[in-house]
């Protein structure tokens, strides 16, 4: 026998199939003294070589063992009773549901209803030859009917568009949550802006100005006012020029920086597209414009008062009428003559400054209910 006779497969003793051919072990049948007589490069071929099948038939045994686990998951689901089909003789679909029904009685016959699934539970619906089957609630139901089988393809069409279109009303009203939320705290920083504003524009109306209260006010606003939100575009308020204009104390460009504030603010809600508007929540874009420029009605009157415009009467009506077209647009109650109260106060200069934000005052409480957002809600 020459030497390489000796290294021999070795089977595994508890395998009895040809399917355990990866199963054999590679032993050798010779001692280490026989095996160190051997030539080196007849070591350093075998070695490795050996070490090669070892590994070659642990991989192969994990392969057939996960091959045999597939196998019998598959046998395992086609031996899984399947749902029995319930017979039925009609249906009806609504907007809300699909009901399947079966005839019943020997003389008077009627239909009994034996099932409802409601639209809004089912994960799928699909026709299979007169067959019908409804996944929901984490169940399939299955539905025979011998006669007008073929109608089953049209319920599965139109199941699956009020699916669709229930999801598309879902989303829809999630947007419009998030959109009134994000108007809300838009409205109230805007109001905001346009109180510092015309506070500086009545304050240049001064025979002296002062300025360094109104540095001190402007520095207590904090700094610029960005608006970023995910269902409207972005409302930047830049403070920088007006900020410099007031600290260089120069009326004119102080002026003109703070009526281009409030055009940024005017224009921005001018321009909300009333066809991306939900109508039915509010506030919505008709009652953010409304409101944007009642308020500014407002403080224009407030500033008219001040330097002693003769269309202040005239205003006076605009803002009312206004007022009154939010309070049906919004579902808001507006009591116009309060305001009028504190307008009027305006006219005796000692209580001027009192009067002024005291009308503010009226006309945000008014609008509270409709500017107040839970978030949670």
């Amino acid at each position: 026998m020459s030497k390489l006779s000796k290294f021999s497969l070795k089977k595994p003793e508890d395998c009895s199939s040809d399917s355990c051919l990866s199963g054999y072990s590679f032993v050798f049948l010779l001692s280490l003294p026989e095996l160190l007589e051997w030539p080196y490069i007849l070591l350093v071929i075998l070695i490795p070589t050996v070490v090669s099948l070892s590994v070659l038939a642990a991989y192969l045994v994990k392969k057939r063992k996960r091959k045999a686990q597939t196998v019998q998951q598959v046998k395992n689901a086609a031996l899984k009773p399947k749902p029995k089909a319930l017979s039925i003789t009609n249906f009806e679909l609504s907007s809300n549901a699909v009901k399947f029904y079966v005839q019943k009685g020997l003389v008077k016959k009627r239909l009994v209803m034996v099932k409802e699934i409601p639209i809004n539970e089912i994960a799928s619906i699909e026709k299979f030859g007169a067959k019908l089957s409804v996944s929901w609630r984490n169940a399939v139901d299955m539905f025979v009917m011998q006669k007008k089988a073929d109608s089953f393809g049209d319920l599965t069409e139109k199941v699956k568009a009020l699916i669709e279109e229930q999801k598309i009303t879902v989303e829809t009203m999630e947007k419009a949550k998030v959109r009134r939320q994000e108007l809300a705290v838009l409205v109230n920083s805007s109001l905001e802006v346009a109180d510092l504003a015309f506070d500086i524009l009545i304050s240049l109306q001064e025979k002296r100005v002062n300025w360094n209260r109104l540095e001190e006010a402007f520095s207590g606003f904090g700094g610029n006012r960005n608006f970023l939100g995910q269902t409207m575009e972005p409302l930047n308020f830049d403070f920088s020029k007006l900020s410099l204009a007031i600290k260089k104390q120069h009326p004119k460009s102080t002026s003109k920086e703070t009526y281009n504030i409030l055009k940024t603010a005017h224009l921005y809600f001018k321009g909300l597209n009333l066809k991306d508007d939900f109508p039915e929540v509010h506030p919505n874009y008709q009652d953010a414009k409304a409101l944007i420029f009642s308020y500014y009605l407002l403080n224009d009157l407030l500033l008219g008062k001040v330097v002693g415009d003769e269309e202040v009467e005239k205003e006076s009506i605009e803002l009312e009428l206004a007022l009154q077209s939010l309070a049906t647009d919004a579902n808001v109650e507006v009591n116009f003559d309060a305001l009028k109260d504190s307008l009027n106060r305006m006219d005796i200069w000692q209580e001027r400054e009192g009067a002024i934000e005291e009308s503010r005052d009226i006309f945000k409480e008014q609008m509270k209910q409709l500017l107040t957002v839970e978030l949670e809600s």
